[in-house]
């Protein structure tokens, strides 16, 4: 009697798993499958994003460059105006691998997928703390966010009736005169009031400076002059202008081989060249190189113990017809990435990091069971996983 209560209580637990509540079809393998009312979700593959610092000094707004040479010695050919590379940084950045689209039916439960139709979670409505970050910077909105105009001179206030604390073009006296001086006049003023600045910093390097300050209060003070003195400068020899600059890199590479590519060419004279064909004589390539750090035997040992699943790149020792009915198998699939060097140098500045690649990494495929499942929003990597 107590085994026949048993039984049936065994048939239930395997017909309820065997109620699978997705469908999951290689849209490769079956180009013709019907997409309305399913999902679509990618593998992911992995692009490098190479940012690069560009800086130049811009002689645009130097409304004194003409008088460099007659008020302060240097004259207009001292004056470096080459592009130079003060940075480079490189990360990982995500994107849907074309070769690797699947499609799922959905009989019961829920699939999230972002807007790049990577894989977020399965059998979990809504997942939390599982937001991507947008690749570029969102511009910032809302009232009250005036930029100031840049050929506004701070300096010049000192010589009219202008107070502090009033607005570009709106001065907060009610009367105000127009400064008439000549450029070549505003140009000396300009100079008289650089020198003071700087003979008063030499004051509080000196300890010579009137009143007695703390330490703080000289930091400031100092800071403060620095500020007005690079601010005097940039109106004669102007002032050093920064842009960053994004590449997107695609490692084309196999497990056991590295990866080393052209970004792009760089000159002083002209900044980034995308013609190879005409190269300023100064121009030097950008290059970005990656070396595979995968270990597949420790990848599939991982998949092993925490999804109890296989990767499809070994089948697991079938071979012949096991392995075929194997790979044939529906089951949601993901990518473990795996750990790459990736280097990108230039003749005068380098940069070194540890990035996880995706298509390094083994596919491994999910529990085919009710399960919930949830991913890594960054690197799409299994984060959660039960079994249920």
């Amino acid at each position: 009697m107590k085994n026949a209560r048993i039984i049936p209580i065994f048939f239930l637990s395997v017909l309820l798993t065997a109620c699978s509540q997705y469908k999951v079809f290689s849209v490769k393998d079956n180009p013709s499958l019907p997409v309305g009312g399913g999902v679509l979700y990618a593998l992911p593959r992995t692009q490098l994003c190479v940012e690069m610092t560009v800086q130049r000094r811009d002689l645009s707004k130097a409304p004194y460059r003409d008088y460099a040479f007659d008020f302060l010695g240097v004259s207009e050919d001292d004056i470096d105006t080459s592009y130079r590379l003060v940075d480079i940084d490189v990360r990982s950045v995500n994107v849907a691998d074309p070769d690797n689209y699947y499609y799922v039916q959905v009989n019961r439960g829920s699939v999230t997928v972002d807007d790049r139709h990577l894989l977020l979670a399965v059998g979990v409505t809504n997942p939390t703390g599982n937001v991507a970050v947008p690749d570029s910077p969102q511009p910032r909105s809302g009232a009250g966010h005036s930029s100031p105009n840049a050929a506004y001179n701070l300096y010049d206030r000192t010589d009219t009736l202008y107070t502090r604390y009033d607005a570009p073009g709106k001065p907060s006296l009610l009367t105000s005169r127009k400064d008439v001086r000549s450029t070549r006049q505003r140009a000396a003023a300009a100079a008289e009031r650089l020198e003071e600045i700087q003979t008063k910093q030499q004051e509080l390097l000196n300890g010579e400076y009137e009143g007695s300050y703390g330490a703080e209060a000289v930091q400031y003070l100092y800071a403060h002059l620095r500020g007005q003195e690079e601010e005097l400068v940039a109106l004669f020899c102007g002032s050093a202008k920064s842009e960053k600059v994004r590449f997107y890199v695609e490692p084309q590479m196999r497990r056991n081989e590295d990866f080393c590519d052209t970004v792009i060419w760089f000159s002083p004279q002209n900044g980034f060249v995308g013609d190879v064909d005409r190269l300023p004589s100064d121009a030097f390539a950008v290059i970005c190189c990656v070396h595979s750090d995968n270990d597949l035997r420790q990848a599939n040992r991982f998949v092993k113990y925490h999804t109890s699943g296989f990767t499809s790149n070994s089948s697991s020792g079938r071979t012949g017809t096991a392995a075929s009915k194997f790979r044939s198998r529906k089951g949601f699939r993901y990518r473990i990435p795996s750990m790459a060097t990736v280097e990108v140098t230039t003749p005068v500045y380098s940069v070194r990091r540890q990035l996880p690649l995706s298509q390094l990494g083994p596919v491994v495929e999910l529990p085919r069971r009710r399960i919930k499942a949830v991913f890594d929003a960054q690197t799409l990597d299994l984060k959660e996983l039960d079994r249920r």
